[in-house]
């Protein structure tokens, strides 16, 4: 297993040294990763362990009191990384935003947020909020789209994921006319997303079936894996809300960034601190820095 701790300051790293001593990792075979070895800088550094075994939850508890993030995953890279758009790749949700240019932002944006942290079914929520951008015009949309800002690291990662040939998509419960604009920006591979209706110019409330709930992203994982002859263990997903977790949970490294805390709760990693660049760690290294035993 490969245990990764992101340090981004001095006070992680002098956490980093006490927790080895903690949980016995001093002789561990271990790699500084630095953010100028990769192709685009991400915003920490990288210490990589390679374990047997570990007590997670003390490793859990350091870096929470340190106020930074670990990932302890399995051996293998992935080959390819699944992503949600609205508040994962982007800081904005685009229905949120809609909503607000329709004058209906608190109404909408308060049934996103319990949909997003799974107290409403999925489908259901998004369809009575769809139904509330009835006659919004394609020239809001435009507007919305102009505004949406990528979430800190996102394009950092999406450039050295395609570096190491990694095979990138949106899968989004947003709309793919917001998702398209983002996968060309980031140079994503492919995008899957809601297609809204038009009548006239103007939103009709519904969108072209099917609709991409949690179950549609966690089959278009598994397709996409078994299309590229790989194995689950060596794919990635990342989300933030409720509808995530099919796929977060059936993919071999499943990340809750800066999530939802039933989201949180459920996946089996999370990024709580650092931003989306730090994923750009669980490509492969050539293993040629330095060893670090000494250090500890």
């Amino acid at each position: 297993m490969r245990l990764l701790w992101f340090v981004s300051n001095t006070s992680h790293l002098e956490a980093l040294r006490k927790l080895v001593k903690r949980v016995g990792l001093a002789d561990a075979q271990s790699y500084y990763h630095q953010s100028q070895d990769l192709v685009v800088a991400p915003t920490c550094d990288c210490v990589e362990f390679k374990v047997d075994s570990v007590d997670e939850s003390l490793v859990r508890d350091a870096a929470k009191e340190a106020r930074t993030d670990y990932l302890l995953v399995r051996d293998e890279y992935p080959k390819l990384a699944l992503f949600d758009m609205d508040s994962t790749l982007i800081q904005q949700e685009v229905i949120d935003q809609l909503a607000a240019a329709f004058d209906l932002g608190q109404q909408v944006s308060v049934i996103t947020e319990r949909a997003m942290n799974g107290e409403l079914d999925f489908v259901a929520s998004f369809t009575k909020r769809l139904s509330l951008l009835r006659g919004l015009a394609q020239s809001e949309l435009d507007t919305v789209a102009q505004h949406l800002s990528l979430m800190p690291g996102a394009d950092v990662l999406a450039a050295n994921l395609s570096s190491a040939g990694v095979r990138q998509g949106i899968v989004s419960g947003g709309f793919s006319y917001f998702a398209e604009q983002i996968g060309e920006r980031l140079g994503m591979d492919f995008v899957l997303s809601n297609t809204l209706e038009f009548r006239n110019g103007k939103v009709t409330g519904k969108v072209i079936p099917p609709i991409i709930d949690g179950a549609m992203k966690q089959k278009t994982l598994i397709a996409e894996a078994s299309a590229l002859r790989i194995t689950l263990s060596e794919t990635m997903a990342v989300g933030d809300g409720a509808n995530d977790i099919p796929m977060l949970l059936a993919s071999g490294i499943g990340v809750a960034h800066h999530a939802k805390p039933k989201v949180r709760a459920d996946a089996n990693h999370c990024l709580n601190y650092q931003d989306l660049s730090a994923l750009v760690y669980l490509v492969k290294f050539s293993m040629s820095d330095a060893s670090l035993g000494e250090c500890w």
